[in-house]
């Protein structure tokens, strides 16, 4: 059985029908704080694996057809409705006319010779204008580049501009086909030396011109909306990124852009920026693993995603993935573990009070309490914490004072809960990371994360699978918590090669980690459920920025493996704490690398860390 979770969706070499219908609809709802998502600039930010090239791709002609077409299927259906409720289709079909064009390195090389950008442009015409030839042939479900003399286009342009002012496809294609070989006959001459000049366009002709062309296919005019989508700007030179945004955030053109990039485009002075970091770096900016983390949604569009995944692999025959995920401990295997656990933590208590009254009624209580083995171990752990907070009072009241249950409840919460919980199955090694609200949390609001995790349970899964009318026993917290801790390890490992300093990178997390550990299990669980992340003041943030090259070496060090550790998501910032009137920038970490550290998932707890 092939498994579909190593399908990246985005990748060219699934066609656009399996696209759609492995494309999780919810993802659209990303968009809905931009003011007018197809007729303004909208810029997509992700670390690697967000999605950005999915969203572009959904917008292109043969995925909006097969969506329009798709809309009886049930599986499908969301995306249809999402995708009319944001005006891209229509009852006739697309509405919408989007033309994506993808940047490749060989437009970094052109850094040390094109000076005035002049080659840069050129390219980029001559690109944007062949990847409108395409979509139009898609559009109408023809053929390229055979039937491009079915396309028209004419426009009004201005002196100087050499994109033909009105011509067929093919005119259009042996167009840009010159100016794509122009440009390598000069790559050439100044390779061999024979060339010391470049020449190229002065402007982005095609950004006009396809906002104003008249374009017509073998069907008439088309009179649709139109997107032009700019994919992976981190693959230019930092002049050329500079002046493309420049270029776009001041055009006047009567048209939708969207331009998508990873984190790391940015230098370290836009990731670490107050602005950034507060997410006001542009008006129409989409950080999407912010804007997920802002959301309740997220757990519910990546379930979708594994549904819609498992659903089409062969052999799985239409089996509910999540049924076959256990959300509960198995008694079995853990009810004499979790009474033994009871026992022990009973001991510990007495030998901790030594005979003191004051805690008795407590006692009583959790002697007394119901429940099942899991939740008698549990609040018997929480009665610990409590006690430990109240034996390391600073000003203790007279030990004759009993406490009652009624203080008991008072002092009671979820994150007491949450944290002896995770005390509990620590100590007596459960399972902790398991079912499906946990599976969504550990991917830290990227799509490539919860898709590698999910994939790595589909492979357990389907090898329970021995037939067509084979059920599954559904799989253990146990071995659910050992696949997500194995798949923790190997993103550990990786760590180096994936990220810019990446063997400092790594150093710093696994102090930080260290950190976060040593905080979360204090005896009196100051800050349950956990300390999953650190902070510096704004004023340090800023003294990185603005002087850390002035300063000590290992400052802009500092600087640097934060910015990569932001930009590839294995940190995400959050700048709206304040304590004792100090504002903090808190770097929480990624979720794969607190189940590194065994630290719980919950957002919340954080250290002062200079």
């Amino acid at each position: 059985m092939r498994n579909p979770f190593r399908i990246r969706a985005s990748q060219r070499a699934i066609s656009d029908e399996q696209f759609v219908k492995l494309f999780g609809a919810g993802a659209l709802e990303l968009i809905d704080g931009v003011e007018d998502p197809f007729g303004g600039l909208v810029i997509l930010r992700s670390a690697p694996g967000g999605g950005k090239t999915s969203f572009l791709r959904l917008m292109t002609p043969r995925p909006l057809r097969f969506a329009s077409m798709l809309q009886d299927d049930p599986h499908s259906r969301p995306t249809y409705d999402a995708l009319r409720q944001r005006g891209a289709l229509s009852e006739r079909g697309p509405s919408l006319l989007g033309v994506m064009a993808t940047f490749t390195p060989e437009y970094r090389d052109l850094d040390e010779i094109d000076r005035g950008l002049g080659m840069f442009k050129a390219l980029l015409n001559a690109r944007i204008v062949i990847a409108t030839l395409r979509a139009v042939l898609e559009r109408s479900d023809r053929t390229y580049p055979d039937d491009l003399e079915s396309i028209s286009a004419i426009w009004n342009p201005d002196v100087d501009v050499t994109i033909p002012a009105n011509a067929n496809g093919r005119e259009l294609y042996n167009w840009a086909a010159e100016v794509e070989r122009s440009f390598y006959d000069q790559l050439d001459d100044l390779g061999d030396g024979t060339g010391n000049t470049v020449s190229g366009h002065t402007r982005l002709d095609a950004l006009t011109w396809f906002a104003t062309a008249k374009l017509s296919d073998a069907n008439g005019e088309i009179e649709t909306k139109r997107l032009l989508m700019l994919d992976d700007l981190q693959l230019l030179s930092k002049a050329q990124r500079s002046a493309l945004m420049d270029l776009l955030a001041t055009a006047r053109v009567n048209c939708g852009i969207w331009i998508a990039e990873r984190m790391e485009a940015l230098n370290y002075q836009e990731i670490l920026s107050e602005g950034a970091l507060r997410q006001r770096d542009y008006e129409d900016v989409v950080q999407l693993e912010s804007q997920w983390a802002r959301r309740r949604t997220f757990t519910k569009f990546v379930s979708q995603i594994a549904e819609l995944r498992a659903r089409r692999a062969d052999g799985f025959e239409d089996r509910d993935f999540f049924s076959l995920i256990a959300e509960d401990d198995d008694p079995a295997s853990w009810e004499s573990k979790f009474l033994h656990a009871s026992d022990a933590i009973r001991s510990r208590i007495e030998q901790r009070i030594n005979r003191n009254e004051r805690y008795k009624e407590w006692i009583a209580s959790a002697e007394d309490g119901g429940g099942n083995a899991h939740a008698r171990a549990l609040r018997w752990r929480a009665t610990e914490i409590l006690i430990e907070r109240d034996l390391a009072r600073d000003q203790r009241s007279f030990d004759f004072e009993i406490l009652s249950d009624e203080e008991y409840s008072a002092k009671d919460s979820s994150g007491l809960r949450n944290a002896a919980d995770h005390f509990l199955r620590t100590e007596i090694e459960a399972p902790i990371f398991f079912g499906k609200e946990a599976l969504a949390s550990v991917s830290s609001w990227n799509v490539d994360q919860y898709v590698d995790v999910a994939g790595d349970i589909f492979e357990e899964l389907s090898a329970k699978i021995t037939g067509p009318r084979v059920m599954p026993t559904s799989l253990s917290a146990d071995r659910q918590h050992d696949i997500i801790r194995t798949a923790a390890k190997r993103r550990w490992q990786a760590m180096p090669r994936r990220l810019p300093h990446g063997y400092d990178a790594r150093r710093l997390l696994e102090a930080a980690g260290e950190f976060c550990a040593t905080q979360t299990f204090r005896p009196t669980a100051p800050y349950a459920p956990g300390v999953t992340g650190f902070a510096i003041t704004m004023e340090d943030r800023a003294r990185l920025i603005d002087r850390a090259d002035q300063g000590p070496s290992y400052y802009a060090k500092l600087r640097d493996v934060l910015a990569s550790l932001v930009a590839h998501n294995e940190i995400a910032p959050r700048i709206d704490h304040r304590n004792k009137g100090r504002e903090y920038v808190v770097f929480y970490l990624n979720r794969l690398v607190c189940v590194h550290f065994n630290l719980p998932l919950g957002y919340g707890g954080w250290r002062e860390k200079s």
